[in-house]
């Protein structure tokens, strides 16, 4: 009796820590697998947010009547060309770090003119029909000016847009810093198409026009 009382008592207590290690490891594992899933969806955000889809404010009234101060846009940075009738985002290189945002209104290949006494824009000869304007264009801006001022600018010498480039202008023409003023923009200088409002949401949808 003795002896197995004994024997009893010498039996090593290893028993609630034969139990409590798969719970340990089990523990760490989750934590591991919750860093590792946080690391992941930092990661998926960033690509998407610096390379896929980001999100723009409009600052100023140079795009009215179609977009206000303060709107809330998503722009899709992904594979984009150019379309007439899109809004874009871009940063041109001689205003570095202030993106603008304004209207697709020709391509490469196309021949613009303004004719700024009438407010009318011709694109290939044919007047271009624009119901997202609040108003003619009249504005005129430097590059305009120096094509007037060296004679190469008028109805039967219009402004040709060349390959990898293309004019933009804001929708409130004569409020507008734009290709009158900075001249056609290189393509490479395009952040993306703004796609879709959604702020306010009273005005919740897509902001782009199809000049077809």
């Amino acid at each position: 009796m003795e002896e197995n009382e004994k024997n009893i008592n010498n039996i090593p207590e290893t028993d609630i820590t034969v139990e409590e290690a798969p719970k340990k490891n089990s523990f760490m594992k989750e934590i591991r697998e919750w860093i590792q899933a946080i690391v992941i969806a930092l990661v998926v955000a960033f690509l998407l947010r610096n390379y896929v889809l980001t999100l723009a404010k409009v600052d100023g009234q140079s795009m009215e009547p179609t977009l206000q101060h303060s709107d809330r846009l998503y722009v899709n940075r992904v594979a984009y060309t150019p379309q007439k009738g899109d809004v874009i985002i871009f940063e041109p290189a001689s205003d570095p770090g202030r993106p603008y945002i304004k209207r697709v209104i020709a391509t490469e290949g196309d021949k613009l003119y303004i004719d700024f006494e009438t407010g009318d824009v011709y694109l290939n000869g044919n007047l271009i029909d624009e119901p997202y304007i609040s108003e003619p264009t009249h504005l005129r801006g430097s590059y305009i000016d120096f094509l007037i001022m060296s004679g190469n600018y008028s109805k039967e010498n219009p402004i040709e847009i060349k390959e990898g480039y293309f004019w933009a202008m804001g929708d409130n023409r004569n409020a507008s810093k734009d290709s009158r003023e900075l001249g056609q923009i290189p393509v490479d200088e395009l952040i993306g198409h703004a796609t879709f409002r959604f702020w306010p949401l009273d005005n919740l949808g897509t902001v782009d026009y199809d000049e077809e």
